[in-house]
């Protein structure tokens, strides 16, 4: 999804990027059918690509 790539494009490389923040940003920016789960797998795997620190800070209810 290129929502993701251009959020993490613009994120710090200095901080972790927050799984639940992207999710949030995401959602505001871009209209997508994916479920919070299949966000997070994809911003995980696009952060990874870019050797970005990760915060799994999403609650599981």
């Amino acid at each position: 999804m290129i929502a993701i790539g251009y959020y993490l494009d613009d994120h710090s490389k200095t901080t972790p990027v927050s799984v639940s923040g992207a999710i949030f940003a995401i959602r505001k920016k871009a209209i997508t059918t994916l479920s919070d789960e299949e966000l997070e797998e994809l911003i995980v795997e696009s952060a990874g690509a870019r050797h970005l620190a990760v915060l799994l800070d999403t609650h599981d209810d």
